[in-house]
């Protein structure tokens, strides 16, 4: 049975936001087919069981949310590399990651939902939108499939980047 690692998150049960709900969507109707791990914030959820469904959760010491947030993500993602076939990244925060695993010669399958273009917003310092600019680069270029949730996000990778990306709205109904 192929492994999927789910990263980026607050958590399952998702009670944050649009990623929480894909993710729960994304479980619910995949886990008789895939062995799927979902990383979750630990400080998020005042018990911390093993499973949600059949999805195995593995806790993180970091917030999910923020700066740290890079760090959450680069931390699921190595330790993801032991145990998953597929890594399903859910924001771009860790993906400097990426091209250093390339580099290094892993193959595992990464998929990444790029989650709008963050470096764009007026709330980001610009030191913030060159990071969020440069891992939505990484997160593009070195990932094997990009996701956009909606048609807009979809355009601005293929006419950026040149890559194909795949439309997947909230909700993963068209699943």
């Amino acid at each position: 049975m192929k492994k999927i690692a789910i990263i980026g998150i607050v958590g399952l049960p998702g009670n944050y936001g649009g990623f929480e709900s894909f993710a729960d969507q994304l479980v619910q109707r995949l886990w008789d087919d895939f062995d799927i791990t979902v990383f979750c914030q630990k400080s998020a959820y005042t018990e911390h069981p093993s499973e949600y469904g059949k999805a195995h959760l593995r806790y993180l010491p970091l917030r999910a949310n923020g700066i740290p947030s890079i760090f959450y993500d680069m931390l699921a993602i190595l330790q993801a590399l032991r145990f998953a076939d597929t890594l399903l990244v859910l924001g771009v925060s860790g993906c400097t990651l990426l091209p250093w695993l390339r580099w290094l010669g892993c193959r595992k399958r990464v998929v990444v939902n790029i989650d709008g273009i963050e470096w764009r917003r007026a709330k980001w310092s610009k030191a913030a939108r060159w990071f969020l600019r440069f891992s939505e680069k990484c997160a593009v270029l070195y990932a094997d499939e990009v996701i956009g949730d909606n048609q807009v996000i979809v355009d601005y990778v293929e006419e950026t980047y040149g890559k194909s990306c795949t439309l997947i709205e909230y909700g993963a109904d068209n699943i």
